[in-house]
């Protein structure tokens, strides 16, 4: 049976090694993704799961030798049974599965103790599992794609770096107010990967100009550098506008969810309810996700409803949204009537979008003269130069196929221009 047991130890170990670095994976994405905030709950319990894991390891690792002992056919039948005496073994079931191990005697008590802090502690991480399962409108999980696993695959250490380098600490930080389903270092590596290719693109078009206009083939050499810088700052840029984008559709929709939440809250509800109650419905998709934050903090998490207010206030792309999540946190801390609260803070809400639909009524007219003007009298007037030049021969310092690339890329640098105006326009910070 000796044999049996150090078997059994081995296997165990084995177990515990993967729990180990499972756990110490969780605990480094918590880092990585949350680099300039504080989750001290969730750290500190994956922390105590991973001293006991490693305690457990160390105890049943030190019964070994006399396990080894015990079954050496040069010692005596005396001195095995003398050994044995010294051990124990311990039986008992880890997530439905039976578990046997061998232990030194005086180490019982305490590898009972780890074990019970340890099943107890990821218990607490995992206390919210089932209700998940029942609650999945409040917790959304996306894959990654191929795209994205190539990035990773090519890019993730050199993006490591730079964010150990608090290089894209606004980035992580705008990434995250934008909803995007991606860690930094997975949308780092994609924009990498992407002003790589973008590279190449811009060697391959200057090669392909080059063969057909030897003579002035060099003047377009800025596409080199051009089309990857291009490409990178869209990257980095697309997040901000996104925010932005997801700010106002929600400022759009906060005077109303402010009415609803203060009729459901005049009922008496307890106040986390208000919030489960928001999210059932598809009145309001953009400040429903925002919404669904603060259950997955309570939830998943284990904070109360006042952390998990303050903690979505920080992290919402919604000014309005951020105080309203505020000032409720501070009602119920405070004691005050939150109905009450809801109230006056909808009366406000309300008037500010009254204010600004006439802002942006006068905002539309005035961009629809100016893009009239722009981009249907510009580039008609810019064509008739360009005949007036070709037919006069007027020597201007390029080429004509330099010149007509010119005018169609101001044309389309116009157009987005008014588009990203169109996406910003409005917005809060």
């Amino acid at each position: 049976m000796g044999l049996e047991n150090l078997k059994q130890n081995i296997e165990r170990e084995k177990k515990i090694l993967k729990e180990i670095l499972v756990t110490n994976s969780q605990l480094q994405n918590i880092y990585k993704m949350s680099p300039y905030e504080k989750r001290d709950v969730e750290r500190d319990l994956l922390t105590k799961a991973i001293k006991s894991l490693q305690e457990q390891l160390k105890i049943i690792n030190n019964s070994i030798p006399e396990l080894l002992n015990s079954i050496s056919p040069y010692k005596g039948l005396e001195q095995k049974e003398e050994k044995a005496e010294n051990l124990v073994k311990i039986n008992y079931t880890d997530e439905k599965e039976k578990i046997s191990v061998t232990i030194e005697q005086k180490h019982k008590d305490l590898f009972l103790r780890e074990l019970r802090l340890s099943k107890e502690t990821l218990r607490r991480i995992k206390n919210e599992k089932e209700k998940k399962e029942d609650k999945r409108e409040y917790m959304e999980f996306k894959t990654a794609g191929f795209y994205a696993k190539m990035a990773n695959k090519f890019f993730q250490n050199f993006s490591n770096k730079m964010i150990d380098k608090d290089y894209f600490l606004k980035l992580n930080v705008n990434l995250r107010k934008s909803n995007m389903p991606y860690l930094l270092v997975t949308y780092l590596s994609m924009a990498f990967l992407s002003t790589a290719i973008g590279l190449i693109v811009g060697v391959l078009i200057f090669i392909a100009l080059l063969a057909m206009f030897p003579v002035y083939g060099f003047q377009e050499f800025f596409l080199i550098p051009g089309i990857p810088a291009l490409i990178f700052l869209s990257f980095y840029f697309y997040p901000i506008a996104e925010k932005r984008s997801i700010a106002n559709k929600i400022n759009h929709e906060i005077p109303f969810v402010t009415i609803n939440m203060s009729a459901i809250a005049g009922s008496g509800i307890e106040p986390s309810q208000i919030f489960k109650i928001m999210t059932l419905g598809e009145e309001y998709p953009h400040t429903k996700v925002e919404l669904k934050k603060i259950i997955n903090q309570i939830n998943v998490y284990g904070f109360d409803l006042v952390t998990a207010l303050k903690n979505t206030s920080r992290e919402t792309s919604s000014r309005k949204l951020a105080e309203l999540l505020s000032g409720m946190a501070a009602a119920i801390s405070g004691g005050s009537e939150l109905p009450n609260f809801l109230d006056k803070r909808a009366e406000t809400l309300l008037f500010e979008y009254k204010l600004d639909r006439e802002k942006e009524t006068k905002s539309a007219e005035t961009f629809m003269d100016v893009y009239i003007s722009l981009m249907i009298a510009a580039p008609m007037i810019m064509t008739l130069l360009l005949v007036l030049i070709v037919v006069s021969n007027i020597s201007i310092g390029m080429n004509l196929q330099t010149l007509t690339i010119v005018i169609l890329s101001v044309v389309a640098l116009i157009n987005i221009i008014f588009l990203v105006y169109l996406q910003l326009s409005g917005e809060e910070e």
